[in-house]
């Protein structure tokens, strides 16, 4: 065969092989999916720390199976616990099954997962009903009930001794009669996501539905709920909202004990001047919001050069029955109060007490230390400044 036959026959061949590639990128697709962990065999009397929610798994399909990955066919991730009996730290490598055709594994991040396993403990929460939807127009809810209301949550202390909240979902969209259903207790984080390591005995839980037909329109006034602190020198002299009221929508039976809404926590942590802000206002499973989902408010600051200094005689409270205070050194607390003049001229030891909290103490000497919160104040009354920080307490017996 002549070289230039031979030059031509490579030639095609590359150019075949490009036309292939081109064909395969062209009918292959490669992508990540975000794949649900599944943690199996870990022991009753273990639990996790962190929360195992998702791998990032990366897969090359077909394109006519990308789509059924993306809906119906997702990997299925496992993380067997089956060999671990005791607390620690493990690194941990996922199993990656893929169930779907013409599916090849590219790879999945992080490799190992690094859990902490330690006891589990248990604690009774109550259940708090999260109403999802609205029933049809026309429909309204009236009355939810869970059984049972208190269950058992089951994971490692750390969490579980954090936890005031847990919830059953209840989906009411477009309901035109009453009905009777299987929820499933969850607990969220700070941003509300669920919580996968907290488990609950029983799992699931009954609720009672009761959609009534005809509806109410109330309206209703607002009240501010405030989070964090001002610093001191520095109260609220009001609070104005915009509207002013809001107009709720619900059953006879749910609204007519409703007189006011209160908002989403007001964040005064470093105000030191009048602010406005929008919020969101609470409202109680089953009932609607008409109009604005959000109201503005406008919080006034006030702040004062005036002081006061005051020495006062503490009070002790929560003493254990048996025993007496005898003596407290030093005797007195002296605290610098900030507010309005008026307010300040107007105090004596009448209006301002410092209760000691001393349901620690025991009989003999007790260093107990002075807190903000044991102060008793008229409001727009504010403490600067106290000393000293502690006191020596001596208890003895009554008998």
């Amino acid at each position: 065969m002549k070289i230039s036959s031979l030059a031509q026959l490579g030639f095609l061949a590359i150019v075949a092989i490009l036309i292939w590639l081109a064909v395969f990128s062209l009918s292959y697709h490669t992508f990540a999916l975000d794949v649900p962990i599944a943690v199996v065999n870990l022991k009753t009397d273990l639990a996790i720390v962190q929360d195992i929610t998702t791998l990032s798994v990366t897969v090359r399909s077909k394109n006519i199976a990308y789509y059924q990955l993306r809906t119906s066919k997702l990997p299925r991730v496992t993380l067997d616990l089956g060999h671990i009996s005791d607390q620690g730290v493990y690194n941990l490598k996922p199993e990656v099954e893929l169930e779907a055709p013409d599916v090849w594994l590219v790879g999945y991040q992080p490799e190992l997962l690094s859990i902490e396993i330690v006891p589990s403990v248990s604690a009774p929460v109550t259940l708090d009903v999260d109403i999802k939807g609205f029933p049809a127009n026309g429909y309204a809810l009236e009355e939810v009930t869970v059984a049972p209301l208190q269950v058992q949550m089951i994971g490692a202390d750390r969490l579980i001794n954090t936890v005031q909240k847990a919830y059953v979902v209840v989906d009411v969209s477009n309901k035109q009669s009453a009905f009777v259903a299987k929820a499933y207790p969850e607990v969220r984080d700070s941003l509300g996501h669920k919580l996968a390591n907290i488990k609950f005995n029983p799992n699931e839980v009954n609720v009672a539905v009761t959609i009534v037909k005809g509806e109410m329109f109330k309206t209703v006034g607002i009240n501010p709920i405030f989070s964090g602190e001002l610093p001191a020198g520095y109260w609220i002299s009001g609070a104005q909202f915009d509207p002013p009221a809001v107009t709720l929508r619900s059953s006879v039976k749910r609204l007519e004990s409703i007189d006011s809404i209160k908002t989403t926590a007001i964040n005064l942590s470093n105000k030191v001047s009048t602010f406005s802000d929008e919020v969101g206002l609470d409202l109680p499973a089953g009932v609607l919001l008409v109009g604005t989902q959000l109201v503005k408010v406008t919080v006034q600051i006030n702040s004062s050069p005036f002081n006061r200094r005051m020495v006062l005689v503490p009070n002790y409270i929560n003493v254990a029955p048996g025993l007496k205070v005898v003596s407290t050194s030093p005797a007195t607390v002296s605290v610098v109060l900030a507010g309005p003049s008026d307010k300040l001229n107007a105090l004596d030891t009448n209006k301002v007490k410092l209760e000691i909290d001393a349901r620690s103490a025991t009989s003999g000497d007790n260093n107990i230390a002075v807190d903000r919160s044991m102060f008793k104040l008229p409001e727009g009354v504010e403490v600067v400044s106290f000393e000293p920080i502690a006191l020596n307490v001596a208890l003895t017996k009554t008998n």
